[in-house]
C-alpha cells in the first residue's frame, strides 16, 4: 500500500508468515511489524536506505518475534509489545494505548483469543489495521490460549472498525480458508465471486493481502456477517451468533 505519507511493504517470512515495513515518504523512517527473520528485514532496510524507528509486535509467538534480537544486534530501537516476556521489549503496550511515531500513530486494541496477550495496531487516520493472528482473510486465528468467547468478542470489536480499513494479517492463509469455506458453504455465490480475484492476486504477486474490512464482512463467517446465506445457515441450525462462530471454528480446527 502506498499513500502520500508512507508505504507499507510486505516482507514474507518463514513458510507463510508476513512481516511488514511501514516507511515514511518524507523522512525515510520505518517501523517493522512482527519480524520473524532478521536477515530479509535488515536487507530491505539497507537497500531502501531506511532509518528504523521501532519494532511493534502483536503477540508472543516465535514466528512473530524470532527476528527481534537479530535486528537489535544491528540497530538499537525501541520494541513495543504486549508482553514483557518477549525478548527485547522496551515499551509495554496495552488496550486503548496510543503510540505516536514520527509519521504515523496507532491505537492499541486488545484482541485475546489466539493468545491472551494478543493486540492489534489500528491507524484511524490511515484506516489500516495490523491484525496479527486475530483476523485473516476469510478466517480467524486458531484459539490457543484464550477462549472462544474472547475470540468472538475480539472479532466483534474489529468488525465495528471503519469499513474502509485495509487489513494486514500475519499469515498467507487465504486460499486454504477459501477452500474450507467452500467445502461447507458449497453454493454460496459471494465466495464464487471472489475466487477469481484471490487466484489472480496470488498469481500476480503471491500475496492476497491487504484486504478491505467492509468487503470482508460480507464473506467471512467469523465476523458474524449479515450475509443472507450465512443468516439462513444459522437459522437452519438454530444458532445465535456465538454458536455460529463456535460451530465454524470447530469445523476449521478439524479441516
Amino acid at each position: 500500500m502506498n499513500n502520500n505519507s508512507y508505504v507499507i511493504s510486505i516482507i514474507p517470512q518463514l513458510k507463510d508468515n508476513y512481516s511488514y515495513i511501514i516507511s515514511s515518504n518524507n523522512n525515510k523512517n520505518a517501523i517493522v511489524v512482527d519480524p520473524a527473520d532478521a536477515t530479509s528485514i535488515l536487507r530491505f532496510i539497507k537497500d531502501k536506505k531506511l532509518s528504523l524507528e521501532a519494532i511493534i509486535l502483536t503477540h508472543h509467538h516465535s514466528d512473530h518475534t524470532s527476528g527481534i534480537l537479530g535486528i537489535l544486534d544491528e540497530i538499537n530501537v525501541p520494541v513495543y509489545s504486549p508482553n514483557k516476556q518477549i525478548d527485547g521489549t522496551t515499551n509495554l503496550v496495552t488496550n486503548k494505548d496510543k503510540i505516536n511515531f514520527s509519521f504515523i500513530s496507532f491505537d492499541i486494541i486488545a484482541t485475546p483469543g489466539h493468545t491472551l496477550d494478543h493486540i492489534v495496531y489500528y491507524s484511524k487516520l490511515g484506516k489500516i489495521l495490523f491484525s496479527g493472528d486475530t483476523l485473516f482473510r476469510l478466517g480467524c486465528g486458531r484459539v490457543f490460549e484464550g477462549t472462544y468467547e474472547q475470540m468472538f468478542t475480539s472479532l466483534e470489536i474489529l468488525k465495528n472498525l471503519n469499513d474502509e480499513t485495509e487489513v494486514y494479517c500475519g499469515h498467507e492463509y487465504t486460499l486454504n480458508n477459501f477452500k474450507f469455506l467452500q467445502s461447507i458453504f458449497t453454493d454460496m455465490k459471494e465466495l464464487e465471486l471472489i475466487k477469481e480475484q484471490i487466484l489472480k492476486q496470488l498469481k500476480n504477486s503471491n500475496f492476497s493481502i491487504p484486504f478491505n474490512l467492509g468487503k470482508e464482512k460480507k464473506v467471512n463467517p467469523f465476523l458474524s456477517t449479515n450475509s443472507s446465506y450465512y443468516q439462513e445457515y444459522k437459522q437452519n441450525k438454530k444458532f445465535d451468533d456465538f454458536e455460529m462462530f463456535s460451530h465454524i471454528r470447530d469445523l476449521k480446527n478439524n479441516y
